[in-house]
Order: structure tokens, then C-alpha cells, then sequence
């Protein structure tokens, strides 16, 4: 019921949005709902044109107007770290841009005197100096070996990912910002997926063994102390545990070697290979290839948690994955005939294939080694 009611409203929404009086929302300064007002209005054909179009000219020009006299007073600072404040208000003016260009033709065609700005270029330039004093100035803070530097520098390094999705090693940095940042770490696996893994396994998980250096940069504890705050959380989620059925699948196939003339010097005796090549099964072998594998996945994320306000500061996918392969062969006839790589599998017995429980294990023993060189990897340890 409670869905029901919720389906209701979001399906309402753009009908209460164009029952709003644009007239209303510029009088109270909210002039880019009195916008999308204006254009819902005007896209489907409700209202007085003439009082619409005045209305969409006033809250366009009178925001625009207002943004970018915010953007002459930042500039006028001459401060460095103006540019992401400065991005930030050119990308709502763009944003603005495009919604009035959802009626542009219409605009063009009833001639209404709306000039709209393209801003893709100042949008892009302050983009680029705000991601290069971000970069700066968030490694500059990791340098002071503060920890609450090094939070601020994860913070401005967040900023650049809002700003681009890739820049230098910001991956780098954020990874070292946090590990700089909290000395101590309380450790958490929660298990998210359709297979019951018992509290043995998940705490065989935690254990992490951790060398000195290690230790010295970022340590961790898998059991809360009551009173005791952390500032960072780690939180590994298993999301998803998959484990085919082992299957066992057999190829026959007859082999005959590609130069039987070489083989002649095998026989000692002319009489006894002479012999041999009346044989039927002269330069003919018959193999029976047999593969078994079973596999198993495990998915799932680490989340870095600011221990303070519960924020997710930085996620890591991590899949790991068990593998059991077996291949062996029998072979009847002319062995002369039985190819290289079958003839290394003859002597191979076949094998029992694992239980689920084994292959689970496995998995999980390599989702711990990933979470150990995810967190800990000398990449992201700053001295």
C-alpha cells in the first residue's frame, strides 16, 4: 500500500509542478521551478502563451543574472580555491540553458526574445582549474603527516571525482588519504548473499595477518570495543556466492601421427616394423579425453565508512574465484600415434571432485588475500 502511494506522487509530480504559478516562484526568488513550470506548461499546451513566455524571460534572465554576478564577485577574490564553486554554479546555468531549449524551436518559431547562453566553454575551462588546484592542494595536505590532513586531502581528492572520472593517481592519493587519516580501523564482513556461510568462515575472513610496516600504517580490529570509536569502518560485503555443479565431459577421438616415416627408427628390426604397418591399427589411436572442473565466485565490495557520520567514503568491487580442473586420458591402439599433450595426461588419474563447502573455502581465501592487497598494498602506504 504503502508503494501504491509512492507510485501515486512520483507519478503526480510533473502535474503539481505545472499547477504551480511561475508568477508565484519568481515573486518568492525560486526562478528555476517558475523554468521547468514554464516549459511543462508551454510543452503541452497549457496557459496563455504571451504570459508564460514574459514569465520564462524574467526567472531566465533574472537567474542567469544573478549567477553570474556570484561568478564576477568569486573571481574577483583572486583565490586559487574559487574554481570548484565557480564550476559548480556555470553547470547550473548550463543545466538552465538546456531546459529552455526543450521548447527552442517553439521560442524560434513564435519569435520570443530570449537570449540563451551557451556556457559549455566556461564550463569546461573552470573544470580544469578546479581539478588542477584540487590536485594540488590535496597533495600538499598529505605531506604535513597530519591525520586530519590527510582526511581534508581525501575530501578535496572527492571533489575531483565529481569534477572527472579519471585524473593522475587520485585513485592513489585517496587510498593513502585514508589510510593516513586513521590509524586504527574497525573491520566488519557481512554476508549479503543467498548462501549460508557459517560464523566460523567469516571470522577465518577477518583474520588478516598484517606484517610490522603494515600495522604501522593502517591497523585494524575485528571486534568493537565498547566505548571506543573508530574513525575509519571497513565493510566487506559478500554479495553474491556461485558454485557451478562439477561436470565431467568426455571426448573421443582418433589420432594418427603427421609423419609416421619418422617413427621407423623405433623398430630394431625391419622384419618387426614391417609387421606393424600390416597392423590395422597401424598409426591409428584411439583417446578418450576426459575434463572435469567445477568453479566457484564471490562478489562482493569494501566500503571505506567514515566512522563519525557513517558516510561511504570509497568503494572497491572485489570478485575472487575457486577453480578445480582435471584432465586425463586413456588411449588404445598405435601410442606412436597419440599426440604430445594427450600423451601427458595418460599417466593422470582422474580425481574426486570438491564439495561446495571446499570451493566456498577457496574463494574465500582468495577474497581475503584481494582485501589485504586492496587496503594494504605498498601502493597506497605513505612512509
Amino acid at each position: 500500500m504503502i508503494k501504491k502511494y509512492v507510485l501515486i506522487i512520483l507519478l503526480s509530480f510533473p502535474v503539481l509542478l505545472i499547477a504551480q504559478s511561475p508568477q508565484k516562484l519568481i515573486e518568492k526568488g525560486e526562478y528555476d521551478k517558475a523554468i521547468e513550470s514554464c516549459v511543462a506548461k508551454l510543452e503541452k499546451g497549457k496557459g496563455k502563451k504571451t504570459e508564460l513566455y514574459a514569465n520564462l524571460k524574467v526567472a531566465y534572465e533574472t537567474a542567469d543574472q544573478a549567477d553570474n554576478d556570484k561568478i564576477v564577485k568569486l573571481k574577483s577574490s583572486k583565490l586559487p580555491e574559487i574554481w570548484f564553486d565557480v564550476f559548480t554554479i556555470y553547470f547550473g546555468m548550463q543545466k538552465r540553458s538546456q531546459e529552455v531549449l526543450r521548447i527552442g524551436e517553439q521560442l524560434k518559431q513564435d519569435q520570443v526574445n530570449i537570449v540563451i547562453h551557451d556556457y559549455s566553454e566556461d564550463l569546461e575551462a573552470s573544470r580544469q582549474k578546479a581539478v588542477s588546484y584540487q590536485y594540488a592542494y590535496a597533495s600538499n595536505l598529505l605531506k604535513t603527516g597530519s591525520q586530519d590532513d590527510a582526511l581534508q586531502a581525501y575530501l578535496e581528492l572527492l571533489k575531483i571525482t565529481k569534477l572527472v572520472n579519471e585524473y593522475k593517481d587520485v585513485e592513489l592519493l585517496m587510498r593513502q588519504s585514508l589510510g593516513a587519516g586513521s590509524k586504527m580501523a574497525l573491520l566488519e564482513i557481512n554476508n549479503r548473499s543467498d548462501v549460508m556461510l557459517s560464523p566460523d568462515f567469516l571470522s577465518e575472513l577477518k583474520n588478516i595477518g598484517l606484517n610490522y610496516r603494515e600495522r604501522q600504517f593502517l591497523n585494524y580490529t575485528a571486534k568493537s570495543e565498547q566505548g571506543e570509536k573508530y574513525p575509519l569502518l571497513l565493510s566487506i560485503d559478500i554479495n553474491k556466492v556461485t558454485v557451478t555443479p562439477g561436470t565431467v565431459s568426455e571426448k573421443e577421438f582418433t589420432a594418427s601421427h603427421k609423419d609416421p616415416e619418422s617413427l621407423d627408427g623405433a623398430y630394431k628390426d625391419e622384419a618387426e616394423r614391417a609387421e606393424a604397418r600390416k597392423h590395422p591399427d597401424y598409426n591409428k589411436c584411439k583417446i578418450k579425453e576426459i575434463h572435469q572442473i567445477k568453479s566457484a565466485v564471490m562478489e562482493g565490495t569494501l566500503k571505506y565508512i567514515d566512522g563519525n557520520s557513517g558516510m561511504v567514503l570509497y568503494v572497491v568491487p572485489i570478485t575472487a574465484r575457486s577453480l578445480f580442473e582435471n584432465k586425463t586420458a586413456t588411449a588404445e591402439g598405435d601410442l606412436f600415434a597419440c599426440p604430445p599433450e594427450i600423451y601427458k595426461l595418460l599417466d593422470k588419474p582422474k580425481k574426486k571432485v570438491p564439495k561446495n563447502t571446499e570451493m566456498i573455502y577457496n574463494a574465500g581465501q582468495e577474497f581475503k588475500v584481494l582485501v589485504h592487497s586492496t587496503v594494504w598494498d605498498d601502493a597506497f602506504i605513505t612512509e
